[in-house]
């Protein structure tokens, strides 16, 4: 993004009838913006390279990194002589986020006099700088110390977006939703730094801001590293004991009900309609899925994760693999060779890891075999180690497919089969935690041998 002064004429124009497109990197500095949406930027306050200074737009973009998922939704922004309604995708890249925005109108301020004051009075601070903000982030009073900028008087403040008036301590734009309280402020036209309290108001959901003067950083807290705006690694530490959990009782209603209305348990319902509830019980499944990957992932990457050490019989295991994927397999003539009732393979691990690894590569094997083709589960041995090998007739992969298989999220560009890039990953971490390995062996047109090992003792 070039440096840029707003231009009033760009912000006001109603409606915007190209896309805008912007790219946020992972810590949310604007690094690129089209048009309009860089000039609403600089408007409020914004450097190029910067924090994004619309604190809507930088709120979905966080929240879709954080996520990993494409999100679409409107937004309204306020800029400094009107509100912006928009439409924004956010689609999570490597790097950050890209933003394209549509449907930009622009739509003047309501006058002072006829905004609603925020409830309640604020508490008595002496020596304090003192402002009411509303649910859009604009200021509707300010309460100013002696010796403060004219610049914060209240004619001149009122209905300014806050963040164009208050900017975090190293320069960034403020942005409220990412402040915490005690957090250091600076204020346009005045040196000194600002501990910034914030208090919601429930009844008109706004904020009193409450600044009081902060003693000088000592040399120590100067150096601390500011913390990530995107902390993924606290949110995936959350999903298996709160967010999973919570996820899967709604999910799970979800399926009951879309397979009760495709089942036509209620009564007669026209034919696409019943397909419809069994696409929407299908996508349930493929999120429940999902959630049992991200709480699996959860687990094995937490420090101190270990695996049981218990007898299993790998043949027994393979055969109930083989059983549970019976159906899917059936729907597209897929025929597996199982070992026989009377094989046995003892070997040390944990049973529902390993059948859960087992499940994995059948089921994989299922989904890349063409139909009517063939699945065999293969059983083998050695003096210390125990194996069992599922192999496929499918398109098969190059040497350098195989040296990415095993990494997180990985699935080798293909789209449409519900994967999540997590399987093998969690599947290998598995078989490792049990002190035993998962290699594969393939070449192209010659489908793939993943290939379980064990160990005979523990």
């Amino acid at each position: 993004m070039n440096a840029r002064q707003p231009n009033p004429s760009v912000l006001a124009d109603t409606p915007h009838a190209a896309s805008l497109k912007a790219h946020v990197d992972r810590d949310g500095r604007l690094l690129r913006a089209d048009g309009a949406l860089a000039d609403l930027h600089a408007s409020l306050g914004g450097a190029p390279g910067e924090m994004l200074a619309v604190p809507a737009l930088l709120d979905l973009a966080r929240h879709a990194m954080r996520l990993g998922m494409h999100l679409s939704r409107p937004v309204t922004a306020a800029g400094p002589a009107e509100l912006i309604d928009m439409w924004c995708e956010c689609a999570p890249e490597s790097e950050g986020v890209a933003l394209v925005i549509t449907q930009w109108r622009a739509r003047a301020l309501a006058p002072a006099s006829e905004t609603a004051p925020l409830a309640g009075p604020l508490p008595p601070l002496a020596d304090a700088l003192r402002v009411r903000v509303d649910p859009l982030g604009r200021i509707l009073h300010v309460d100013t110390p002696m010796g403060l900028s004219a610049e914060w008087q209240p004619e001149k403040s009122t209905l300014k977006p806050v963040g164009s008036l208050l900017m975090h301590e190293d320069g960034g734009p403020l942005v409220l939703a990412d402040c915490q309280n005690g957090a250091r402020v600076r204020i346009v036209g005045d040196d000194r730094a600002w501990a910034l309290q914030r208090v919601r108001d429930d009844q008109a959901a706004g904020w009193h801001l409450i600044l009081t003067e902060a003693p000088a950083l000592t040399e120590t807290a100067q150096a601390a590293p500011l913390p990530p705006l995107f902390d993924g690694d606290r949110l995936a530490r959350m999903f298996g004991s709160q967010i999973g959990p919570a996820l899967r009782q709604p999910i799970g209603r979800i399926i009951a009900n879309a397979e009760t209305i495709g089942g036509r348990l209620e009564g007669p319902l026209r034919a696409d309609y019943a397909s419809y509830a069994g696409d929407i019980a299908s996508a349930g499944r493929h999120l429940l899925a999902l959630i049992d990957d991200l709480a699996d992932l959860e687990a094995i990457e937490a420090s101190g994760f270990s695996a049981a050490r218990e007898p299993v019989d790998m043949a027994d295991l393979a055969r109930r693999a083989a059983g549970l994927l019976a159906l899917k397999a059936a729907d597209r003539s897929i025929r597996i060779d199982k070992p026989s009732e009377d094989e046995s393979l003892p070997a040390i691990g944990e049973f529902r890891r390993v059948l859960q690894v087992l499940l994995n590569l059948l089921g994989n094997a299922i989904n890349y075999a063409p139909d009517g083709s063939m699945i065999w589960l293969r059983l083998d041995d050695g003096p210390d180690w125990a194996s069992v090998t599922v192999a496929d007739q499918g398109p098969g992969m190059t040497d350098e497919e195989q040296q990415r298989l095993f990494n997180k999220w990985e699935r080798l560009g293909r789209s449409g089969d519900g994967g999540s890039g997590l399987g093998l990953y969690i599947s290998r971490r598995l078989a490792l935690a049990m002190d035993g390995d998962l290699t594969v062996e393939s070449a192209p047109g010659q489908g793939a041998r993943f290939t379980l090992v064990l160990p005979k003792t523990g």
